[in-house]
């Protein structure tokens, strides 16, 4: 793969036609990982950029059905920041939910959080500080019970620290988004994604060309992606089943 990896896997040439091949392949894998179709991962740079996509994506996207979205205290700061942009200089409302002495929330909690106009529920699933893990199947079958015709509110978790441990189905979870990535896996650093159920109402933060499906404009790094995959590959054999 090295001989002819340098190439642009959007180019028409047969390097660039190689190197797609072997991207495509990649993201099937990585898609069959956590039970989504390959359609629906998005590419990016980190787990930062995928929480950014999603949770800005989300917001500006659908903005007009409502401005008001649902986190907790206990995020990523790539999370957290996110959110505190939309609220200073976009206009949105957000609800912290708190968590508990074990940094633990509850799915009721969540749900006691909804309104009618919220538009988006982001939870990580596992602490990247003390590892607590949320309650990410109960929280997600509640908000599909929720949802308006319009599929709101979507529900995103964080999952950069639960996928490397945790076997994940985004559809048994009802998950709507979420972020992972290699590093966090053993895996290259700059490769990671962002599952976007299809159908799922999101705008792009990055501009340029058509890359993954108008998503992410820029050229992917296909060798990081070979080897996010491969991590993948390794890390499905040793993930342990959860009662979710």
């Amino acid at each position: 793969f090295s001989a002819q990896g340098f190439a642009n896997p959007a180019g028409i040439y047969e390097e660039g036609l190689f190197a797609k091949r072997a991207m495509e392949s990649a993201r099937k894998t990585i898609a069959d990982f956590i039970g989504a179709k390959s359609p629906e991962i998005i590419f990016t740079s980190s787990a930062t950029e995928s929480n950014n996509l999603a949770i800005l994506g989300i917001a500006r996207a659908n903005k007009k059905f409502g401005k008001h979205l649902i986190t907790t205290s206990a995020e990523h700061a790539s999370v957290l920041n996110v959110f505190k942009q939309l609220e200073e200089e976009e206009g949105f409302k957000v609800s912290y939910v708190p968590v508990d002495e074990f940094g633990m929330v509850s799915a009721d909690q969540v749900m006691s959080a909804i309104k009618p106009d919220t538009i988006l529920v982001s939870v990580i699933f596992a602490s990247n500080e003390i590892g607590t893990i949320s309650p990410i199947g109960p929280i997600g079958r509640m908000i599909g019970e929720l949802k308006n015709r319009n599929g709101l509110p979507y529900f995103h978790t964080d999952a950069a620290q639960a996928a490397p441990h945790i076997k994940i189905n985004v559809n048994d979870l009802e998950i709507d988004l979420m972020s992972f990535s290699a590093s966090k896996m053993y895996g290259p650093k700059g490769a990671a994604a962002l599952y976007v159920k299809h159908g799922v109402n999101i705008s792009s933060i990055i501009f340029g060309g058509s890359q993954e499906n108008n998503m992410r404009a820029g050229t992917q790094d296909v060798y990081g992606i070979i080897g996010f995959a491969k991590a993948v590959e390794i890390t499905g054999a040793e993930a342990v089943e959860e009662d979710r």
